[in-house]
């Protein structure tokens, strides 16, 4: 039996004042620490692309509210695009989704969120 945690892939992009971080992979309780460590400092707008991610449990969700909090907290703009079915599940039975900065890229999601940095 494999006990090591799956990894998180994270790759940044940045134009300007806008930094992309596109997630692959688990985010949970074994990941989040990468997240964060990739995520701050935060840029006046960080988006988290979460096409990739095909599972996240309460850690990862707790990370999405903290960077949103911290987002709120200096003024910055963040931005959450491309959650897939199981993450926005998660997101809704929390209330989360609601709360959250969820940016519905639609169908091309991909394109165009990567295209607008």
């Amino acid at each position: 039996m494999n006990t090591t945690p799956i990894t998180l892939k994270i790759t940044t992009t940045a134009r300007g004042e806008c930094r992309v971080l596109s997630l692959e992979g688990r985010l949970d309780a074994h990941q989040v620490g990468a997240l964060i460590d990739a995520a701050e400092p935060l840029a006046p707008t960080t988006r988290l692309d979460l096409g990739g991610v095909s599972f996240m449990d309460s850690s990862g969700l707790a990370s999405l509210v903290r960077l949103n909090r911290t987002a709120a907290a200096q003024n910055m703009k963040l931005e959450i695009l491309n959650v897939r079915d199981a993450v926005r599940l998660a997101m809704e039975i929390t209330g989360l989704y609601a709360v959250l900065p969820v940016v519905d890229t639609g169908p091309a999601a991909g394109g165009a969120a990567h295209g607008s940095v």
